[in-house]
């Protein structure tokens, strides 16, 4: 995969480049109206004039290596034995044009005409704006020496696309014993000449050298990553190395730094820049050990490089398998992933450098002298400007000594769970003391199987113990055959006649510190007679209240909660709904009493978002009623709304926060209650409250669909044409 900075893309950031082993390349963008990636172009490459040779491999048989210019301008895909393909990407006018504008000398920069109106009418032409033709380059035909390409990468601080590129003359074999018959070479691509000029070559390297990694200014050039050593090529082909084992003295003849006492290997490494700026990168081995790589810095010059083991003290035994890929998330943060193991995200800080605490300790409080903070701040950064007399140059951060950044404590901010690969497994009883406390508790509840795993490689191996479902800790358990429903709900309490601010507003009346305290169970006896029970939720389970207001034979509780921003606790029952304060005292009755038609229809089923309350009777009519600021309930006046000529079957309200429901884009005023309601002819109605004049959605075609939708009921396409159907008829 390789990011692209591209122009006019739907969602306004960047394009991912994506490259298959079938020669195959597909651009991608982020859709924001479906959620999804979207392809903007497919580019192939299997032809048979590409692939000649009656000895070569097929062309999925070989490794692909893909990459992108940083400054977006094309890609580079190297497939097949020897085929290099370059995808050219259009630059936007401003970055051809303006690269040199000088707003002090030439005025302010001209504002260009926006596109975002055929972007969101959907008639740009971004899709032929994003790149141009691509070509096939035959790397021989480049540099004759390209017979055998390792892996290639595009460098920084070039005026045109420049790649460095790792080959050799030879096939690669450890069995021939070849010495340091890899090169290192540079390129600078014309695309509109479709053309390339070497301008660095770097020979006799390594032959266990297998990527090149591009650094960025101030260090520059790129870093060759090997198994058992790392060279850094300049610029100017300037080469610095170090050998990270006793191994790269048998295999190799080039010049090194001895760091052979590491003992590290380096196949299957990840390297991801920390502060460039400080010359800090991280390498990450197979095994998940942290090494920091600092750079030397003489002037413009890089003078040396060194690796340093992460002691554990720092973090360095968070991460304990081989990573995958690995990738920087802000300043202090990278995302590490693995497949046989958990992926984290790590954060660091710097610790204070020994450096600055030795100067603040020259001070001598004694003194009585008018020095703050300040001034020795300003008196370290003239030594950054100056340096110091006897110092010739001054490196980024020394090979030895933590310098002046300090050192990094690593932390594990987030991590992404892995149960990756599983090795073994086999099925078991959850396991219990016999005849415990727990045992008992958990039976029906809990699963009677579950699944032990033997999970992933090396340091990160463990056992996962996989279930089904999600398997509760159940603190008590309590017999309750007559329960047929049960709310819990959370309530103000009423706030003493004394205090003139509104109730709640007190820090003993904030119910923001209090967990839900009431419960409310429906139950049904054996006669089959309906009553309505209240209890007090405490940390050892629930408690009956008695001497309160709330009327257990008033009825079978439909549906209860709190409204009146949670100052009334709502109990909707099939004749009535009822309304208690904080402390069960009844405020209110509303009964379900018909005055057109002189009856009392029952309450179906009941959906509370406050400040509206929803009933939907057995007589296929609705009631909504509405909470006032006195905490009163009031039915919501439907004359001239289309409620009343049709019938009801079923109905709820939602709160729509995010906007989903909006008529059009950019007219939500903030939170929005929604009513939804199901007709007996299989409509579905959707009203935004309290305009019930007419609903913003109908679909007269839902009765349509299937009443379940199973994964072998019915096949993809035929949902699909159901769908359409249903889509049809609405239209």
């Amino acid at each position: 995969m390789a990011r692209l900075k591209l122009s006019n893309t739907a969602s306004g950031g960047e394009a991912l480049l994506l490259a298959y082993k079938a020669a195959k390349l597909c651009l991608t963008e982020w859709d924001p109206q479906r959620n999804t990636l979207e392809t903007i172009s497919l580019h192939y490459y299997e032809k048979d004039d590409i692939q000649a040779a009656p000895w070569e491999l097929p062309l999925n048989e070989y490794v692909n290596y893909l990459d992108a210019d940083p400054g977006s301008r094309c890609a580079a895909f190297k497939f097949g034995s020897r085929n290099l393909a370059i995808l050219p990407f259009r630059q936007s006018e401003e970055d051809l044009e303006m690269d040199d504008w000088d707003e002090d000398l030439d005025g302010p920069r001209p504002v260009k005409e926006s596109n975002a109106g055929a972007v969101a009418n959907g008639t740009s032409d971004s899709v032929e704006q994003a790149y141009t033709a691509s070509f096939v380059l035959r790397l021989p035909l480049i540099e004759p020496s390209l017979l055998h390409p390792i892996h290639l990468a595009f460098l920084h601080e070039y005026r045109e696309p420049t790649f460095g590129i790792l080959s050799s003359t030879q096939p690669p074999s450890a069995a021939l014993g070849a010495k340091d018959h890899l090169s290192y070479q540079v390129f600078t691509l014309d695309l509109q000449q479709k053309a390339s000029t070497t301008i660095l070559s770097v020979t006799d390297l390594p032959r266990d050298l297998f990527k090149v990694m591009p650094l960025p200014a101030p260090i520059g050039g790129a870093l060759l990553l090997g198994e058992n050593e790392l060279i850094h090529v300049d610029q100017s082909g300037r080469t610095n190395g170090v050998a990270v084992n006793p191994i790269t003295k048998q295999i190799t003849s080039f010049n090194l730094v001895d760091q052979s006492d590491l003992g590290l290997r380096l196949e299957g490494c990840t390297v991801e820049i920390l502060s460039i700026d400080h010359g800090e990168l991280l390498l990450v081995t197979k095994e998940g050990y942290l090494v920091m790589i600092t750079f030397r810095i003489d002037g413009r010059t890089v003078s040396g490089l060194s690796l340093r083991l992460v002691t554990e003290e720092c973090g360095g035994n968070l991460f304990k398998s081989r990573a995958t890929c690995i990738s920087k998330l802000g300043k202090n943060a990278c995302f590490i992933g693995s497949e046989t193991g958990d992926s984290v995200v790590l954060g660091w800080t710097r610790r204070q450098s020994q450096e600055k605490r030795k100067r603040s300790r020259i001070i001598d409080p004694d003194l009585g002298l008018d020095i703050d903070e300040m001034d020795i701040e300003d008196y370290d950064d003239d030594d950054d400007l100056y340096g110091n007399a006897s110092t010739a140059a001054k490196p980024i951060q020394t090979a030895n000594e933590s310098g002046k950044a300090g050192d990094l404590h690593f932390r594990v901010n987030d991590t992404l769970i892995c149960i990756a690969p599983i090795n073994d497994f086999t099925c078991g009883k959850p396991a219990f003391a016999l005849s415990s406390e727990e045992a008992t508790l958990a039976k029906g509840v809990t699963a009677d199987l579950e699944l032990a795993c033997a999970v992933g490689k090396g340091r990160a191996g463990s056992i996962a113990v996989i279930n089904r479902g999600v398997q509760p800790k159940i603190i008590g358990r309590f017999e309750f055959p007559e329960a047929r429903g049960f709310w819990t709900v959370r309530v103000k309490k009423p706030a003493p006649s004394a205090l003139t601010a509104p109730a709640g507003s007190g820090h003993d009346y904030d119910a923001a510190g209090h967990y839900d305290k009431y419960m409310i169970v429906a139950k049904v006896d054996l006669d089959g007679y309906e009553t309505s029970d209240v209890y007090a939720l405490t940390a050892a389970g629930f408690e009956s209240i008695k001497d309160t207001e709330f009327e257990p034979a008033a009825g079978f509780t439909v549906e209860a909660g709190t409204m009146g921003n949670e100052n009334r606790i709502i109990q909707v029952l099939k004749s009535e709904v009822r309304c208690y304060d904080g402390d069960l005292g009844l405020a209110q009755i509303l009964p379900m009493f018909d005055e057109d038609t002189n009856t009392e229809p029952r309450v179906l089923s009941a959906s509370i978002s406050d400040p509206y309350l929803l009933l939907v009777r057995d007589d296929s009519n609705i009631f909504l009623a509405q909470i006032q600021r006195n905490n009163e309930l009031e039915e919501v006046d439907k004359d001239g709304s289309p409620l009343n000529s049709t019938k009801w079957s079923s109905g709820c309200l939602y709160k729509d926060t995010k906007g989903v429901f909006q008529s059009s884009k950019g007219s939500g005023t903030g939170e929005t209650i929604m009513m939804f309601l199901l007709s007996s002819s299989g409509a579905l109605h959707i009203y935004a409250l309290p305009d019930l004049s007419k609903p913003v959605f109908v679909s007269d075609g839902l009765s349509y669909l299937p009443p379940s939708s199973q994964q072998n009921s019915l096949s993809e396409k035929a949902r699909l044409v159901i769908l359409s159907q249903s889509v049809s008829l609405q239209i």
